[in-house]
C-alpha cells in the first residue's frame, strides 16, 4: 500500500497563488465615482465645443454681406465735354444668408446712392443715384465704383465697394451720347 492518493477538498481555497487580473487591480485602484465623474466631464465638454462652433459659425453667417450692383435704369444725363452726370436707378441684390440693411455710404464715389432698405436674402432693393463720369476714350465700358453700407444683423456696420457694369445698358447709351468722341 504505498502507493499515496491526492484528494481535493471542494470546499477549500486551492493553494496555488492566482494573480488578480489588471482589471481587478485597476478596479481597486480607482474608485467607479471617479470614472463616471471623468467620462461626464468628456461628454459635457464635447457638448459644450460642439455649441460653441454652433455659435461661431452662426456669428459668422450673421455678418456675411454678399451683394450686387447693376443698373435699373436712365432719368437724366447731363454734362459738358469732359465730364457727364447720369441720374437714375440701380438694383441692389443681396446674395447673402441674412437680410441686412442698406444705404448709401455717403463718400464721394463714381456712383452716388441715395436712400435706405432692407432687402431680405435673395431679394433686391431699388436706390436713386448720381453717377459721374469722367468722359474718356474707354468711358461707355469702364465700371463705376459704388460705395454702399450694409448693416448686418449682429448691429455692424460693413463698408461695401463694389462696381456697376455699364456694358449693355442704358447707362452705356447715355455716356456714349454725351461724351464726344476724341
Amino acid at each position: 500500500m504505498g502507493e499515496a492518493v491526492n484528494v481535493i477538498d471542494l470546499d477549500e481555497p486551492a493553494e496555488q497563488s492566482v494573480r488578480p487580473s489588471v482589471v481587478a487591480r485597476w478596479r481597486r485602484r480607482v474608485p467607479v465615482k471617479a470614472v463616471a465623474l471623468v467620462v461626464l466631464g468628456v461628454l459635457i465638454g464635447a457638448v459644450a465645443g460642439q455649441r460653441w462652433e454652433a455659435a461661431r459659425q452662426e456669428e459668422r453667417r450673421a455678418a456675411e454681406v454678399s451683394l450686387f450692383v447693376t443698373v435699373a435704369g436712365t432719368e437724366s444725363g447731363q454734362g459738358d465735354r469732359s465730364r457727364l452726370t447720369i441720374g437714375g436707378t440701380v438694383t441692389v441684390l443681396n446674395g447673402g444668408p441674412r437680410p441686412v440693411q442698406v444705404a448709401g455710404a455717403g463718400v464721394v464715389a463714381d456712383v452716388m446712392v441715395w436712400g435706405e432698405h432692407r432687402i431680405e436674402p435673395g431679394a433686391a432693393g431699388w436706390f436713386r443715384v448720381s453717377a459721374t463720369i469722367t468722359c474718356t476714350d474707354d468711358a461707355a465700358s469702364r465700371p463705376l465704383r459704388v460705395g454702399l453700407v450694409a448693416v448686418t444683423e449682429d448691429g455692424v456696420r460693413r463698408p461695401v465697394t463694389t462696381t456697376i457694369q455699364l456694358n449693355g445698358t442704358s447707362w452705356q447709351d447715355q455716356v456714349r451720347r454725351g461724351c464726344p468722341r476724341r
